[in-house]
């Protein structure tokens, strides 16, 4: 296919769909669309352009579908592969549980009394991949409103994916998306379905899901439910759109918000953007967005900033010290072992008299009082400069809090104190993943894996990236490898990082397609 061609076929996908392909993905697009074209026997890529681009743009059921209607549907499987899991970024959760959610709610039964009708919610996920955002949305609004039975409740999750759609509504996840949750929300919200579990009828009859093109179809629309939003979450979605597709969805979510509702998008989506008539809000976890009928959207003081580039580690021998690194990462949720235990055993000076204060900041970690946390941490890093438990402590910390830049310094400065220690390059990945640079956390994963080769879980994810990239052969090795590594683990064994056993990993292996 020539360049000028593959322009054409960028241009309409931005058009059509508002995804915008980076330059790096530009070799793979190419790849997806001869795929499609030889399932179709389609003999040039000039009349598949010709088949996508006789879409009448069809938003409306009742209009009959054409054939260049149902292949844009196949093509978006292939274009939004999307990957996720259960209360994904623990910064927003908190702000969503401690602070948005309870202020609405109280709003809600004040005005329900002076009306004498019953308090309504409504939130929707625009982008929620297969159904895990607004499933963990759903928990925390029935954990929120202890009469829920006496409310009008919407929560809807759409998505481009058709195929997401359709995993989202049967509600069976694998224990991958259960990485990094509490086991008791598991046991609490979830049925045991043998290696799988299905979400309880008390949550799922809480949601519902369509697909939805967020340029292509109109809304608000009464006709689909999307009206008079409380909340908008529409996270990693603006990082693969254009400057004027994120200007065309923004003006439709603000004319889908209630006056005062709330947007939510992933850290830095919106920097330097125009907002319109969106007003910023700055809360300690995160930037949020509300609708404001006179005031001009304000610019966050202090916007986060793209990684910095992680310096290469010191050439080491692969598989040293791989017994006591295995041990050494935990979930960002757990306290952090402290330093005389996840340090390697080398000359590396802990001054014990911070012991005490670096306990203490543990502790609130683990209770979610990050700015505390932090507070306290950084005065052990006053005494202590070259203290690791601390610098990971702080990078884990401002990451919940969604301050990506701190979070990636810190991240840098423990591994400049202990170059060999794993834990912060998967943090650092985990940040480059939120923020949309793939080719980062793939450069943080492989790293991981020449310091730990029986890393499995960083093979895990290097495999789902490469099969959200197109690249099975790659992906392929991946998770063998993967495969390997699990069958030295007993079955019940957890794999960490996260909540896992080799079991539960090893049939959520088995079921990824190429």
């Amino acid at each position: 296919m020539n360049d000028q061609l593959l322009q054409q076929f960028l241009q309409l996908i931005a058009t059509h769909t508002g995804l915008h392909i980076r330059e790096q993905d530009r070799e793979n697009l190419a790849k997806k669309i001869y795929t499609r074209m030889k399932l179709l026997n389609i003999s040039s890529p000039e009349h598949y352009y010709q088949l996508l681009n006789a879409s009448n743009g069809n938003s409306n059921s009742s209009v009959r579908e054409t054939p260049s209607d149902r292949e844009w549907k196949e093509l978006a499987l292939q274009l939004t592969i999307g990957e996720s899991y259960f209360f994904r970024d623990r910064g927003q959760i908190e702000l969503l549980r401690k602070t948005i959610l309870p202020k609405l709610i109280e709003q809600k039964r004040q005005e329900s009394t002076s009306n004498q009708a019953k308090p309504s919610l409504r939130i929707w996920s625009a982008g929620c991949s297969t159904g895990e955002e607004v499933y963990s949305l759903a928990i925390l609004v029935k954990e929120l409103i202890p009469d829920i039975h006496n409310w009008q409740i919407l929560l809807l999750g759409t998505d481009l994916n058709l195929e997401s759609i359709n995993k989202a509504r049967r509600g069976i996840y694998e224990a991958w998306s259960f990485r990094m949750v509490d086991p008791e929300i598991k046991n609490n919200y979830f049925n045991q379905r043998q290696q799988t579990w299905e979400i309880k009828q008390q949550i799922r009859s809480l949601v519902k899901f369509q697909a939805n093109n967020l340029i292509k179809y109109p809304f608000p629309n009464t006709a689909t439910d999307i009206y008079g939003m409380d909340i908008i979450i529409c996270r990693n979605v603006f990082i693969y759109f254009d400057s004027k597709s994120i200007a065309i969805v923004l003006d439709k979510f603000y004319n889908t918000l209630k006056t005062t509702g709330y947007l939510i998008v992933g850290h830095a989506e919106l920097h330097g953007l125009n907002l319109g008539k969106l007003k910023t809000k700055v809360f300690p976890q995160s930037v949020v967005y509300q609708r404001s009928e006179n005031e001009q959207a304000e610019v966050p003081a202090k916007p986060l900033q793209l990684l910095p580039v992680l310096t290469d580690v010191p050439k080491l021998l692969p598989g040293k010290n791989t017994e006591t690194l295995s041990k050494k990462y935990l979930p960002q949720s757990a306290p952090i072992k402290s330093p005389e235990v996840i340090a390697p055993k080398r000359s590396i000076t802990v001054d014990r008299t911070d012991s005490t204060h670096f306990k203490k900041a543990e502790i609130l970690f683990k209770h979610g009082e990050y700015a505390i946390a932090i507070h306290t941490a950084e005065q052990v890093i006053k005494q202590q400069p070259h203290h690791f438990g601390a610098c990971y402590l702080l990078a884990q910390a401002w990451a919940n809090l969604g301050e990506a830049e701190k979070a990636a310094a810190y991240c840098q400065k423990a591994i400049e104190i202990d170059a060999i220690a794993i834990a912060p390059y998967y943090l650092f990945a985990h940040i480059a993943e939120e923020k949309g640079d793939i080719e980062r956390a793939k450069e943080l994963f492989k790293k991981i894996i020449y310091l730990e080769p029986s890393a499995i879980t960083a093979y895990v994810e290097l495999g789902i990236i490469y099969q959200n990239e197109g690249d099975n052969n790659r992906s392929k090795k991946m998770i063998s490898t993967a495969r390997e590594l699990l069958k030295d683990f007993p079955a019940h064994t957890t794999v960490q990082p996260g909540e896992n056993t080799a079991s539960e990993l090893m049939l959520y292996l088995n079921s990824l397609k190429f």
